[in-house]
């Protein structure tokens, strides 16, 4: 399983990092977690087009970590290159009520002209998507948010939080994790409901036990030398911070 950082920001625009996104690779499909702006581009970089996306799962609707699905669907209409691949769509509760306001909004110029789609709604539990079983538990955020856990054949396991805060199903969904993604929004002191801060996310994987964490989803404001100092005394697996492209093998 290859996990790529697509977009290590925020909602604040950076020419350093995009917003969220996270493109996961096992056994030739190409599956994204989120599709933040700039994420679509960062595909381009990888050699990675509109064509070659099979699945996407969305932690939530909001616009950091959703909007290139606009672009990535109206580009995907168009001669002398249409996409044809079937497209799933997977979030929580709510998306497609959502998404069928945004199709609204753009009237049919989003509509595929040679693919299909598919909105699969998810709430808590598990379900096999491809060649990974996924586990999705709803998170401290918006209604919306889900948290996934992905686990391949071979048993690696990678969670990706999306926007959260601290909580338990977060514990529980990366216990033991090869890989947990955790979203860092702020340093301490200026914690925002619905995220989390360095200490936070420290407690959260050292409760987890996850063997790697990797933070990223990091508003300006933040201290990548303090969050790794407040982090590493808290939590003893391996720590990374988030630049975009980053990759791990599991």
């Amino acid at each position: 399983m290859k996990v790529t950082i697509l977009g290590s920001g925020t909602a604040v625009p950076s020419l350093e990092r995009n917003s969220s996104g996270v493109l996961v690779q096992e056994e030739g499909i190409n599956t994204l977690v989120d599709f933040g702006y700039g994420t679509l581009k960062q595909l381009l970089h990888l050699g990675i087009t509109y064509h070659e996306i099979d699945r996407i799962f969305f932690t939530h609707n909001h616009p950091d970590h959703m909007c290139d699905l606009i672009p990535f669907m109206f580009g995907a209409r168009y001669f002398p290159s249409a996409r044809e691949k079937d497209l799933e769509i997977v979030a929580g509760p709510g998306f497609q009520k959502f998404f069928d306001k945004l199709m609204s909004a753009f009237g049919h110029w989003l509509l595929p002209t040679k693919y299909n789609f598919h909105i699969t709604e998810i709430d808590e539990g598990s379900k096999n998507f491809g060649s990974h079983q996924v586990t999705f538990k709803k998170v401290r955020h918006i209604e919306m948010s889900r948290g996934y856990r992905f686990v391949n054949s071979t048993g690696k396991s990678l969670v990706l939080s999306g926007d959260t805060d601290y909580c338990q199903e977060m514990i529980e969904l990366g216990r033991g994790a090869d890989l947990m993604i955790l979203e860092c929004a702020m340093p301490d002191g200026e914690k925002i409901p619905g995220h989390l801060v360095p200490s936070l996310a420290g407690k959260l994987a050292e409760e987890a036990r996850c063997k790697t964490l990797c933070l990223t989803h990091f508003y300006p404001p933040c201290d990548l030398h303090a969050m790794h100092e407040t982090v590493s005394a808290l939590f003893k697996g391996e720590l990374f911070l988030a630049h975009d492209l980053l990759e791990f093998e599991l």
